[in-house]
């Protein structure tokens, strides 16, 4: 037997229930006190979600039952009460609407001829090339303007995926729906306002220890090596990974006169009316789910909208709700039974506080990185910032460096149940979890074996 028959084998539901059944019996034995609990429903939730016999959404639903049989149902509902939960929904609308309008696919042919050229020539390697690093510098400049990875992720894919249908080639149309999408996410790191997780962190050092980093500090420091030069290593890793074969063909559309341009003007400036909401954040405070929710609102508006609300139900998948309030529910879960306090704890305990600041940082991001394979990142930084921030200050330690390494890792993912963004993703039905695996670890291991030494590098230069 083969590698990739046993991790078949090992993806059925006969095989992989018991084993995720025997990791939270054992784990539930093992533990201790409240946690124990709510850790087995947690490690038993992740197998299921790494191994993936049913969907991530339906593993989800089977966490809101068994949170709900085994602690509580207020806690089993509690993540259908948070924002970004309902910022995923509003935004598979804003998908659905801007694909009815006919905008995704007008979008795609305006990029297609003016980044592959003419399609006679028949060299798809160059074809593809251009146009998977015109979109991708093109996701990587949005998130300067949308303070949400999830938004700018739900507002490129139907683009992505008119782009990707092109091309012939398999690998091609995964290489080109993953590239942009991937340079939008991993670049956000460089950026304090592109993703949530930074706002976060960066608050926190605000209103608990009054130190402040101001926008372009976050970017001096960051920018250069976790944003752009991340953003080309992600997307060399994408080109390399699904670069289609030298006889493949591609097409450019066919031109469509008689499209409803008036219906594809109307969801543009909709969307730029969202986009006016989430670039302003600063001013207004609105999280950007208020902007989602405007979107929708004018795009499904009867006479002025451009798609019909009442067709929603049978051409968007909400299931992914569930697979996001069980993420949300389990974070809240550990939270609660001090669970993630106590192991933050103890692990920061561990950091040699009077070794070199390198040494330090490292320490941190590892600590930071194993909590994600527990929690989603949003969680993670909510739980973590407000116990590091004391350690540092008692440490006598520089605040930028260590909540920046924080920030780091909470850009650096393995398996998509760590990071909301990459169910979304994994959700859309464009490519298989396989595929979104293997992409996601090369670029996180790049990101750590090459980037995170120049990065720490640069700090110890700076501090």
């Amino acid at each position: 037997m083969n590698r990739l028959n046993a991790i078949d084998v090992a993806r059925s539901p006969t095989i992989a229930f018991p084993l995720a059944a025997a990791v939270a019996v054992a784990t539930w034995m093992l533990a201790a006190g409240s946690a124990a609990t709510m850790l087995s429903i947690t490690l038993f939730c992740i197998v299921l979600w790494v191994l993936t016999p049913v969907p991530p959404s339906y593993t989800g639903l089977i966490a809101l039952g068994l949170i709900a049989v085994a602690v509580s149902t207020e806690l089993a509902l509690a993540g259908f009460q948070k924002p970004a939960t309902w910022l995923i929904g509003f935004g598979l609308l804003m998908g659905e609407a801007t694909r009815q309008s006919g905008l995704a696919n007008g979008v795609g042919r305006w990029i297609a001829t003016r980044s592959i050229g003419d399609a006679a020539d028949g060299d798809s390697l160059r074809a593809y090339r251009r146009l998977l690093l015109a979109l991708s510098i093109g996701a990587h400049a949005l998130a300067f303007l949308v303070p949400s990875a999830l938004v700018r992720i739900l507002a490129l894919a139907p683009i992505l995926r008119e782009l990707g249908s092109l091309f012939d080639s398999r690998r091609a149309q995964v290489g080109l729906y993953l590239g942009p999408l991937f340079a939008t996410f991993y670049g956000s790191a460089g950026i304090l306002t592109a993703d949530l997780p930074n706002i976060i962190i960066s608050g926190f050092g605000e209103s608990i220890a009054g130190h402040t980093i101001s926008w372009s500090e976050w970017s001096l420091h960051m920018y250069p090596v976790m944003g752009l030069l991340r953003v080309l290593l992600v997307v060399g890793i994408v080109y390399a990974l699904f670069r289609p074969a030298a006889d493949s063909s591609f097409e450019l559309p066919e031109d469509e006169r008689s499209a409803d341009t008036g219906a594809q003007r109307r969801m543009l400036a909709f969307l730029l009316v969202g986009t006016l909401i989430w670039a302003t954040d600063f001013v207004h405070g609105f999280h950007p789910v208020v902007g989602a929710v405007a979107v929708v609102i004018l795009a499904y508006l009867p006479s002025l909208g451009v798609a019909d609300f009442e067709t929603v139900g049978s051409d968007v998948d909400f299931t992914i709700l569930f697979f996001i309030a069980a993420v949300f529910a389990i974070g809240d879960g550990l939270t609660r039974t001090g669970f993630t306090d106590s192991a933050a704890t103890q692990l920061l305990a561990l950091v040699p506080s009077d070794g070199p600041l390198v040494v330090v940082l490292a320490a941190v991001f590892c600590i930071t990185f194993a909590l994600t394979f527990l929690m989603e990142g949003l969680a993670v930084a909510s739980v973590l910032t407000p116990i590091l921030i004391p350690y540092i200050d008692a440490a006598g330690l520089p605040f930028t460096p260590v909540l920046l390494a924080e920030t780091m890792a909470l850009s650096s993912y393995f398996f998509p149940y760590q990071s909301a963004v990459l169910i979304v993703i994994l959700n859309e039905g464009d490519v298989r979890t396989r595929e979104l695996i293997v992409a996601t670890v090369a670029c996180s291991l790049a990101t750590i074996l090459l980037l995170l030494p120049v990065q720490f590098g640069l700090f110890s230069l700076f501090y």
